[in-house]
């Protein structure tokens, strides 16, 4: 086991010296406690209803809606998991963490980029872009107080980066900055929600590279191959439906396992994709895995804000080739072999490392916490990273 997680004693309580081991997922307290915390906070957010929709669809996979009808951005968060509690609890945190990045911040001051470049610790023009950009050395920006995730070093990042909102702006707001959720994390503690934050942050660098580089999207894998019993239980509920399930492995700077898959069938042809990374395959998988199912039946429930429709349809000899074209890959023979960690905060560090070495930059977390609403969150920001739209 490993336990170097010296760097982060800025960051860890006793709760992070430890780790739950849950189907799908590592947490730092057990479901209950989490959703007496996750309880309190929706109703301060402005949390309405949470709805069950597992069963609009046929293949069974947990998952909910969580209904915040005063949101700046999403008026719709969802959750997936192994079992209706973490479904329910997912779907609850992402509505809670996304009201904390809407919230206007307060700038802890106003400079340009030239003025900052030596008290930073990063290059600025490593943070991803909009398109276009009129990031310049002169531009005067408003920035955030922000730590490094390698060594705790104080530093800070633009306002525009952390925080999101739908509303219409009425001041002059030129496009600098590609803003979105990415990295935007809850948890039982902030060195829990870091963890979320990068692993999410390291798959969508991942899948944007493998979105935009017009090649074959990594290597097609037999999900059972793993040996997982939570995998299989997926993909025994997917088979059972009828719905055919793609895995691929997508390779990542960082070395982490990354999977990305999508699901279709005859009935409902429209390709549904999901992402998932961790230092766990198992757990990488099966976020993967449920991300797509999740995905699907957003577009069946029809009550998300951001449905496209343009996502179009997977053909018939896709879907067969798909089914029982040539073996897939085995995942064993191509993941290393996961780094044992008794404690989420070692399993912090280990990532980070990974992180920083792939982006030449450290990741740098905001800590968006709120005492009075009592969850831990955080914007977990690497110079370095790429994402683009498809992704999000």
């Amino acid at each position: 086991m490993q336990t170097d997680d010296a760097p982060l004693a800025w960051l860890a309580t006793p709760a992070d010296r430890s780790v739950h081991r849950l189907p799908g997922t590592h947490r730092a307290q057990p479901p209950k406690a989490t959703w007496d915390m996750a309880t309190r906070a929706a109703a301060k957010v402005g949390v309405t209803r949470v709805a069950d929709i597992t069963r609009l669809d046929s293949i069974g996979i947990p998952t909910y809606q969580a209904i915040r009808p005063l949101s700046r951005t999403l008026a719709v968060s969802q959750g997936k998991g192994m079992t209706p509690e973490l479904a329910r609890l997912s779907a609850v945190m992402e509505s809670v963490e996304t009201w904390h990045v809407e919230q206007p911040a307060l700038p802890a001051l106003t400079a340009t980029p030239r003025k900052l470049r030596t008290q930073l610790g990063y290059e600025v023009g490593a943070l991803a872009p909009s398109a276009p950009s009129l990031l310049h050395d002169g531009l005067p920006l408003d920035w955030v107080a922000a730590r490094s995730l390698v060594d705790g070093a104080r530093t800070l990042v633009p306002v525009n980066v952390v925080r999101l909102t739908l509303e219409e702006h009425t001041d002059w707001n030129p496009p600098v900055f590609f803003e979105s959720t990415n990295g935007l994390a809850s948890g039982n503690t902030r060195i829990e929600a870091a963890l979320h934050a990068l692993c999410e942050v390291i798959e969508r660098d991942a899948m944007t590279a493998a979105v935009t580089g017009g090649g074959e999207m990594g290597v097609r894998v037999d999900p059972r191959s793993l040996g997982s019993p939570v995998a299989d239980e997926l993909c025994t509920l997917i088979e059972r439906a009828d719905v055919t399930l793609e895995v691929r492995l997508v390779p990542s700077p960082t070395g982490l396992p990354c999977f990305l898959s999508w699901v279709a069938s005859e009935e409902y042809p429209a390709p549904m994709f999901g992402f998932g990374c961790h230092l766990s395959p198992e757990i990488a998988l099966t976020r993967a895995v449920s991300e797509a199912a999740q995905a699907r039946l957003a577009y069946i429930s029809g009550a998300r804000d951001d449905l496209r429709d343009d996502f179009g349809q997977v053909d018939a000899g896709r879907l067969r080739s798909a089914r029982s074209g040539p073996a897939a890959a085995d995942i064993k023979g191509l993941v290393e072999e996961p780094v044992p960690h008794d404690s989420l905060a070692g399993a912090l560090a280990h990532v980070v490392r990974r992180a920083a070495a792939a982006f030449s930059h450290p990741p740098l977390l905001v800590d968006l916490t709120r005492e009075e609403i009592g969850v831990p969150v955080v914007k977990v920001v690497a110079p370095g990273s790429r994402v683009c739209p498809e992704v999000l």
